[in-house]
């Protein structure tokens, strides 16, 4: 078999299939192949190049040189060819009557780059594209025709004339598809300069001077092989394209093929058999949610065209380069890395690093139900000790016994689809009647009205709604509003169950708020408001920029007056001028999607997340302070509900309920009573405490396996110089990484197989460890006592994790005041099933209690590599988060409402060792600027690139925001070549960084310095840093007398709440203004029942 018949059998690449079809849009189509009949003598045969269809290779090409061939006589017929190129839609309307002409045969360029000698042949009618490709490329010489090599320009120039098509985008299309459009190159840094040139042209608008010329049918690259067919991408979008245009007639001296137009548009055109259908575009939100943390611009108005940044703009601080359309630009995010890239500098985060993680449990008591439903929960109600939720049946609850009380299901048996849509209290005709009514809006449109405390349907209206009833609202104490998922608003008077007015507003919204009489109803992408006032309905709308993702909820805070907050499922708050819907201002709270979001009390939002967590935050300043921040379900939170008139009734408090996927329902404490008195105890801490300063020496160093006895006598001297960075420290702390070299394969197999091997193997093993822990442990103690020879230091704690050691040294003078010594170990190495077993990286932390004080310190060594910043992030928060101690006996002594549990809870923290965060340079890049004379301005400019100082500026979520940092003022202290002062010249040429950083976070902690020391055995140089930090001791008497009066201001600031509220449900009967509502609540004694049956005369 010849190698023409086993292309005939390959299928075509569908950036051939491009090809075709751009030749039948210029009127190049091949005649309509008709069968061959048997002919008695030789006749010249012209075939053209024509693909070929079957149902096993698909797509492919006949690749039968261009040539007259003759039939023998004795041959009946001829072998019928394949099947045509697959139609492509044709350009009249559909249903408009159309002849087809068909175009005289033609022939392709492949054919005639394939064509031996064509000197000597009589002519052969061709296409006028070949015609124009064979001027291009053919020399002055006919019979010496030009190879011309592929170029990475073909793999680009759709790319670039694609306006929905991002650089990342693209390349990583065409690596998935398993077709290569670039040349193949003789080595890495080719390919890698023709990606950056194809790259530049692509941001700067160019089109590539030179197309790839074709290969051989069905053939690829690399191996010859045909490529498999391509996956539908939506690069090749066949909305987005441009008609097509006529191919530019280049000149005769061009060497190029010329340039195939860009797909022409499919709209209006019928979907023909065998034209692959494309899947649309994913949406913007689905795109996008839960990544871009950019923070929008601010004080935008609405009519504005507000456009984001992109992402050059991002990068070099100027916008810049008229590229044309390019999908960089849009804010389509298309993954978690690009996201990252657009984050911005000047965005404002809230501030989390007082956040208290204590649970605002209600009279201390944890609050949780399971709620047993078949289906998924869809709505949820609460009022005073009542709670329903809706799903295939309504169910009420007693939250003070965490009883059913009753099941209501008005169809069948049977029938266990969900069909409860919405659920709201109606308002009671006197006060000690609330929470006995409740309306349940269905997915058929009914509606029913339950008495809560017998089960009872009370009435099923008959003016039900069309469509389901997604929102159920109350106003006030007068009337209840239902909206269904058409659109049509029923304004009701809750006792009488009548309709008062009826209206049409958005159908199929997302998220609902009535403010006043103002409706303001989303449905993802836009916001509308309809003021229900005395002059009509008038309607005002505004869509949301593309940089916002979808709205999740809407929410009005009684502080901010004229704002509406809106949350979005990509972790940020929008907030909007209530009258004209202008844009105020855009806060990035987290990199989650928002799930749902409400107002409790006068300043404070809580925003649940589909982590599970509960954030509170106090937005009074601008920067929004997060005060509580805990671990509310196990699984994503669905929906929150907060009760606003059962305290002006007669609870307590404001009850907050949360309700995650899984149909697990929780109760919180509305007014965080235990968060008030935290802080009011904090504030008068001078009251009962008296302060002292304590000196603390934070050394670390990354030894590279070295021994104390493999130091040189100059290295030996700047070893003791390093640990005696300041005079007479109270506390030492030296944390040392790699003790042993993590590169031995030895020591790896040992510490990952141990439990397979023999126990003289395990050890040998801990042996070795051990020795060189005992070789440091003894040198580091006559080290610190030759060093201080006026103070004497004990050792009160060591830790060891494989290549990490921890020692920390107290002056005897101070030993009478440490208790409570502690440590744990965090590995996070190699995982396997997401479980660390190999400790070649974590951290050690030590704590122990100094008189009134707690202190935590903690050695680590982070993930390497210049690439692998995410992965260093994840090993600080592992370490961070799952870090655990015994909780301690005595809560005062910790800080944001911890047990002492976790590392955080402790008063004073310090975290240092080789954390590994690399500079964003190039090596040539940062040695220029460390030769330079200006070395601070040098050092700034390195700084900006450093990745741990722009993770905390620009990522609301990064761990280690947490902590403080000392200016550098020094030279990256990595890596060195050993025993050198040069920086690495092994064949890597690691980019210098400052892998070695100390971080604290110590109210009031003053650091005395922060410095790196020359010695010179290990590829690091070891580092230091000298704090002064506050150390208190408690008078325990004085402090029980401040207890007590925080006890008593409490109950004053709960009463004046109370009565706030009562204030407000007395005037929202719409009979009293604020005024005359307080003074007859001071005449009846605040007893709100006596003032509402005075007014309603019951």
């Amino acid at each position: 078999m010849t190698s023409g018949d086993d292309d005939d059998q390959q299928p075509a690449s569908f950036q051939e299939l491009r090809k075709r079809w751009a030749e039948q849009e210029l009127g190049l189509k091949p005649q309509e192949p008709s069968p061959v009949r048997p002919s008695t003598s030789p006749r010249p045969q012209l075939q053209s190049v024509a693909s070929t269809y079957s149902p096993n290779t698909g797509f492919g090409f006949n690749s039968t040189p261009l040539q007259s061939r003759a039939a023998p006589a004795s041959e009946p017929a001829l072998k019928p060819p394949g099947p045509r190129i697959p139609p492509k839609p044709a350009t009249n309307p559909v249903g408009s009557p159309s002849v087809a002409q068909p175009p005289p045969p033609t022939t392709s360029p492949i054919a005639q780059q394939q064509l031996p000698n064509t000197k000597n042949r009589p002519a052969q009618p061709v296409s006028a594209l070949a015609q124009q490709f064979k001027k291009q490329t053919m020399l002055s010489d006919s019979s010496n025709i030009e190879k011309l090599e592929p170029t990475g320009a073909a793999s680009s120039s759709i790319v670039s004339q694609d306006p929905f098509v991002d650089d990342d985008e693209a390349e990583s299309d065409s690596s998935d598809s398993g077709i290569s459009l670039s040349s193949s190159s003789s080595s890495g840094d080719s390919d890698g300069d023709e990606r950056i040139v194809q790259r530049v042209h692509r941001r700067e608008g160019l089109s590539d001077p030179l197309r790839e010329p074709p290969l051989p049918p069905g053939a690829s690259k690399k191996t010859g092989m045909p490529p498999p067919p391509p996956p539908p991408s939506r690069k090749y979008h066949s909305a987005a394209r441009p008609a097509a245009t006529d191919i530019p007639k280049a000149s005769e001296s061009t060497a190029a093929p010329p340039l195939l137009p860009p797909r022409p548009s499919m709209h209006g055109r019928p979907q023909l058999d065998g034209i692959p259908i494309l899947p649309p575009r994913p949406s913007v939100s689905t795109l996008a949610r839960s990544h871009t943390i950019a923070a929008a611009g601010v004080n935008h108005h609405l009519h504005q065209n507000i456009s984001p940044p992109s992402v050059d703009d991002l990068g070099t601080g100027s916008g810049g380069g008229n590229g044309g359309l390019r999908r960089s630009q849009s804010t389509r995010a298309t993954s978690a890395r690009k996201a990252m890239q657009m984050q911005q500098a000047n965005g404002i985060y809230p501030d989390v690093r007082q956040a208290s993680r204590k649970k605002p449990y209600i009279d201390n008591r944890e609050k949780r139900l399971k709620v047993q439903h078949n289906g998924a929960i869809r709505a949820v109600a609460l009022s005073r000790s009542i709670l329903a939720t809706g799903a295939h049946e309504t169910r009420i609850w007693n939250t003070d016994t965490y009883q059913q009380l009753h099941s209501i299901d008005p169809s069948g048996p049977n029938d266990n689809s969900d069909k409860v849509s919405s659920l709201a209290f109606a308002p009671g005709r006197i006060p000690n009647e609330e929470g006995h009514t409740l309306w349940a809006g269905l997915k058929d449109g009914d509606i029913l009205v339950i008495q809560t405390m017998s089960g009872n349907i009370m009435t099923r209206p008959m003016s039900k709604h069309d469509g389901p009833v997604t929102s159920i609202i109350r106003y006030k104490n007068l009337e209840i509003w239902t909206i269904d998922d058409n659109g049509i608003l029923k304004i009701w008077e809750p006792h009488s169950v009548t309709i008062k007015e009826e209206h049409e507003v958005t159908p199929q919204s997302t998220a609902t708020l009535l403010d006043g009489r103002d409706l303001y109803m989303a449905n993802n992408r836009k916001i509308y408001v309809y003021r229900f006032g005395a002059h009509g309905v008038p309607t005002q709308s505004a869509r949301i920029p593309n940089d916002l993702g979808n709205i999740t909820q809407l929410a009005t805070v009684p502080y901010h007056a004229g704002k509406v907050f809106v949350a979005h499922d990509n972790g940020k708050v929008s907030l909007w001028d209530s009258s004209n819907l202008d844009r105020f201002d855009v806060i990035t709270v987290s990199l989650y999607g928002i799930t749902s979001m409400v107002a409790v009390g006068d300043h404070y939002v809580w925003m649940g997340y589909n982590t599970g967590m509960i954030y509170v935050y106090d937005t009074r300043p601008s920067q929004w302070i997060v005060v509580k921040m805990w671990k509310a379900h196990e699984t994503g939170i669905v929906n929150l509900a907060v009760d606003n008139t059962g305290i002006a009734v007669g609870d307590n408090t404001i009850q907050v309920a949360s309700m995650d996927s899984h149909g697990h329902v929780a109760l919180w404490d509305g007014l965080l009573p235990e968060y008030w008195r935290e802080q009011e105890m904090d504030r008068r801490r001078s009251e009962y405490c008296e302060e002292r300063d304590a000196k603390v020496l934070i050394c670390s160093w990354n030894i590279d396996a070295n021994k104390p006895e493999k130091l040189s006598a100059r290295d030996d001297s700047l070893v003791r110089d390093w640990l005696h960075g300041m005079q007479d420290p109270d506390i030492i702390v030296v944390g040392i990484q790699e003790i042993v070299d993590l590169e031995s394969k030895k020591l790896t197999a040992r510490s990952l197989f141990a439990s397979r091997r023999k126990i003289g193997t395990l050890a040998e093993a801990d042996e070795l460890l051990t020795h060189r822990y005992t070789l440091w442990h003894d040198y580091l103690v006559n080290l610190i006592n030759e060093t201080y020879r006026l103070s004497k230091y004990t050792v009160i704690k060591t830790d060891q994790l494989v290549g990490l050691f921890s020692c920390i040294f107290v002056k005897d003078s101070m030993l009478a005041y440490v208790s409570n010594i502690e440590s744990t170990l965090v590995k996070t190495g190699m995982k396997v099933m997401n479980k660390s077993l190999h400790g070649n990286k974590g951290g050690i932390a030590i704590r122990f209690k100094l008189d009134g004080s707690s202190l935590c310190f903690v050695n680590c060594h982070l993930a390497a590599g210049q690439s692998h910043l995410q992965q260093r992030n994840a090993d600080a928060e592992g370490i961070l988060q799952t870090a655990e101690f015994p909780a301690g006996e005595d809560h005062s002594i910790f800080v944001n409402g911890g047990d002492g549990s976790m590392i955080m809870d402790h008063e004073h923290c310090f975290l240092s060792g080789d954390l590994n965060y690399r500079i964003n340079l190039t090596r040539s890049k940062v040695m220029e600027l460390i030769s330079t004379p200006d070395l601070k301005a040098s050092l700034l400019e390195m700084q900006r690139e450093d990745q741990l100082l722009k993770q905390r500026q620009t990522n609301p979520l990064f761990k280690l925001l947490l902590f403080n940092e000392s200016p550098i003022d020094f030279l990256p202290t990595y890596k060195y070549d050993p025993n050198s002062t040069q920086y690495d010249t092994s064949e890597k040429k690691r980019v210098p960084a400052w892998c070695d950083r100390i971080l604290y976070r110590s109210r009031g902690a003053e650091c005395l310095f922060y410095q790196r020391h020359e010695v010179l055995a290990s590829d690091h140089r070891p580092i230091s840093g000298g704090f002064n930090i506050r150390i208190k001791h408690i008078n325990e008497s004085s402090k029980e007398v401040v207890v007590h009066q925080v006890e008593s201001d409490w109950r004053r600031y709960r009463d004046k709440w109370v009565q706030d509220r009562k204030v407000q449900f007395v005037e929202d009967y719409n009979i009293f203004d604020q005024h005359e509502s307080r003074q007859r609540l001071i005449a009846a004694d605040w007893d709100v029942e006596r003032v509402i049956e005075q007014i309603l005369g019951y």
